[in-house]
């Protein structure tokens, strides 16, 4: 079975890059970074980083079993535009349940 991967090539490449903000984002703090990632992941910040001058924010979450997540945020909303690592499905916080 052959299959023909350049069509879906191209539609991969017509998306933008994942750590590209949207172009509609806009400045999100620290503060407020960490509250969306806590309320979305069990787990704890082990370093945060500005970028695109406050644009996004790069975070390093420590998961509850030991794994290591790299998440980009941007505003408005608590937009994640990247979450790189093993073990997001486990550390996730379904919406609706407590944390």
């Amino acid at each position: 079975m052959r299959l023909a991967l350049a069509p879906l090539i191209l539609a991969l490449s017509a998306l933008p890059a994942a750590a590209d903000p949207p172009d509609d984002a806009a400045p999100i703090d620290a503060g407020t970074a960490l509250a969306c990632v806590a309320a979305r992941y069990f787990g704890e910040a082990l370093r945060i980083e500005d970028e695109d001058d406050g644009l996004v924010q790069e975070i390093r979450w420590l998961t509850p079993a030991g794994n290591v997540l790299e998440i980009e945020i941007t505003g408005p909303g608590c937009r994640f535009i990247k979450v790189d690592g093993v073990g997001q499905a486990e550390a996730r916080i379904l919406p609706g349940a407590a944390p």
